[in-house]
């Protein structure tokens, strides 16, 4: 494995003073599979006490600390690794953190080994030998893209780990072994994941999103029933075929999803769009008509969107909902060779939440999502918006009006200002000059 020099020292200063130094998980994994974005590398210490390992790491830098119940260790000169003692852990409660951790600096490493989830992350490489040690055939599972626990009676312990599954299916583009899925399936219908938190679950589905095959993993959870109501109702909401060849609504959101993996980081928020394309059509299934019609889908998809809870930032919030409110608004406005006031309105009203490029990017990737594109379809957007973008730009006309003007010219009523604001706005659109919007306003007063 490819190991820092300084890690190199380190290891060695460990050894010297009779520990055994193994990379173990993830790291491993990787490795093997010729992952270049190497992460963060976990390093498992063997026969030395937690106050030992501290002491020789403080040799190399600051060290902080996370507790001895973990006993975690991790060296501000090297960042990316996690020095830990081996241990074992037992479960006291339902929620995904509930366990108790035995540290045990001379256990075995056939039962360090159980504590993983699943056999591919169950490597350990040895640094002093220079080999991998595979304890449960990870590189089999490897080799023939298998997704399989360690150890059937202790993965489902943490129901994190289905989410976790569903990331690596996604990730690795693998299959999980049957078993496995049975016991995910199991942990579902036993609501064992209604005790992990929204964070975990947002963490997990953030994964899965920012992989290059996305749709794996939602489609492996909709397989196990693992699937949240909002993007559950979707796989029983059809569309008009000759709209939508592909089928019902979340084999449509999976297509876009995986259109979107390859062009998100062309977005000002890759994250964030990834999120808005998996959310877009959510509001399908209030309003779709039983022959397919889905009218002002994008504004229920807003009020269900109000529902879900993973999201917590606000500016996230506010560019999501934004998105799936406008997201139809630019192939619509194509459609119908749309006048240039239009487009002027609907930079005004994504102004500070989204940007044209995001947005346009989600239509896009909307009509690829499809079972068939016209492709002079696909052009004549192109044309429309290129054109649009080239004369009239990408950012909101700054205001003429704003509410001191309102108050320089007399008006008082200030509970009509934002109604009169936006109207001003608009009159500013149709070529209106400052002193004729301001004369216009007067009806205001009369109120």
């Amino acid at each position: 494995m490819k190991i820092d020099v300084l890690a190199k020292t380190v290891f060695d200063d460990i050894i010297s003073h009779g520990g055994q130094v193994y990379i173990v998980g993830g790291s491993v994994r990787d490795d093997v599979l010729g992952c270049q974005d190497l992460h963060d590398i976990d390093v498992e210490v063997y026969h030395i006490s937690y106050q030992q390992l501290c002491d020789i790491l403080q040799k190399y830098g600051q060290v902080n600390t996370f507790g001895q119940s973990f006993a975690i260790v991790q060296l501000d000169t090297l960042p990316h690794y996690d020095f830990a003692l081996p241990r074992q852990e037992k479960k006291t409660g339902v929620k995904h953190q509930d366990f108790e951790t035995m540290i045990d600096q001379n256990l075995p490493i056939e039962k360090a080994i159980l504590r993983r989830d699943l056999t591919i992350n169950a490597l350990m490489y040895d640094y002093q030998q220079k080999k991998i040690i595979d304890l449960c055939h990870g590189l089999d599972d490897i080799k023939h893209h298998i997704i399989r626990c360690v150890d059937a009676s202790r993965f489902i312990e943490d129901p994190l780990r289905v989410l976790r599954v569903a990331r690596f299916v996604a990730k690795l583009q693998f299959q999980v072994d049957s078993q496995t899925k049975e016991l995910c399936r199991q942990m579902v219908s036993q609501h064992m994941l209604d005790h992990l938190s929204v964070e975990r679950i947002y963490q997990e589905y953030c994964q899965i999103l920012m992989t290059d095959m996305p749709s794996l993993g939602f489609q492996f959870l909709k397989e196990i029933g693992a699937l949240p109501p909002y993007l559950q109702a979707l796989t029983t909401t059809h569309q008009r075929l000759d709209y939508h060849p592909e089928g019902d609504v979340f084999t449509h959101t999976m297509l876009v999803i995986d259109v979107a993996s390859h062009v998100k980081q062309k977005t000002d928020h890759p994250l964030w769009f990834m999120w808005a394309c998996l959310l877009h059509d959510i509001g399908k299934p209030l309003v779709t008509t039983s022959d397919g019609h889905a009218p002002l889908h994008n504004e229920a998809g807003v009020q269900v969107f109000h529902g879900v809870p993973l999201i917590t930032s606000k500016k996230e919030r506010q560019y999501i909902s934004t998105m799936i409110m406008y997201h139809m608004h630019l192939m619509n406005m194509s459609r119908h060779q749309a006048r240039d006031i239009s487009y002027l309105r609907l930079l005004k009203k994504i102004d500070g939440k989204v940007s044209m490029n995001d947005l346009i990017y989600i239509s896009c990737c909307d009509k690829l999502g499809r079972g068939k594109v016209a492709q002079e379809q696909y052009d004549a957007f192109w044309t429309f918006i290129q054109d649009k973008q080239q004369r009239l730009g990408c950012q909101a006309m700054p205001a003429l009006i704003d509410g001191h003007d309102l108050i320089e010219y007399g008006f008082h009523n200030h509970q009509c200002f934002k109604d009169m604001l936006e109207e001003a706005y608009d009159l500013q659109l149709q070529g209106y000059s400052k002193e004729k919007i301001l004369r216009s306003l007067k009806k205001y007063e009369q109120r």
